[in-house]
């Protein structure tokens, strides 16, 4: 009787027990569609990486980071440079700017590589182009950010061809360039 009583309490227990945060965010995740479900599933299987942290993770985290167009070694050592490169990635993407790769950060390197794939900086220069006029010049490093209201853009410097033919700059301004079209202005 004794045997059996002790089996039976860990079950018991274990089918008590609360799940975790982890379980909430795939239930989460789940009623989304089901390309954000496996981002949020891959993301929350990776280990949190921060300073010190080397591995074959931190490779595939230093080049998701090259991939989606921010400059840092891909040497599976996360060091300082690959600290500062997280830490600007979080801030372009409103989250925590505390240089650690956690499931959110892993999430968002995700969704940015897929975002990337469905609106590229060529879509956003010929949106430029439309709205601006096809002597328009752009030019930018290529990143995808957010902004505030979780928004993907592109930040490009618009300068126009004839200026720049008769010799000056040709500047026009700074524009933030958005997949609906929008041009906005900074």
């Amino acid at each position: 009787m004794k045997k059996k009583l002790l089996v039976m309490i860990p079950a018991v227990a274990l089918m008590a027990a609360p799940l975790g945060t982890g379980a909430a965010s795939i239930t989460h995740a789940a009623s989304k569609d089901s390309q954000v479900q496996k981002i949020e599933t891959k993301a929350e299987t990776r280990p949190t990486l921060r300073k010190g942290s080397r591995s074959s993770y931190v490779t595939d985290l230093q080049q998701s980071l090259k991939d989606v167009k921010y400059t840092v070694g891909v040497d599976g050592i996360f060091g300082t440079q690959t600290q500062n490169v997280v830490r600007e990635f979080q801030v372009e993407h409103d989250l925590s700017s505390d240089g650690i790769v956690g499931p959110k950060t892993w999430a968002a390197l995700d969704e940015n590589k897929v975002e990337r794939k469905q609106f590229t900086d060529k879509d956003a220069i010929a949106l430029g182009k439309k709205k601006l006029g096809s002597k328009i010049v752009f030019s930018g490093d290529g990143r995808l950010l957010k902004d505030g209201k979780g928004k993907a853009y592109y930040l490009f410097k618009a300068a126009n061809q004839d200026w720049i033919d008769q010799g000056g700059t040709g500047t026009i301004g700074w524009f933030n360039i958005y997949k609906d079209g929008r041009v906005v202005e900074q």
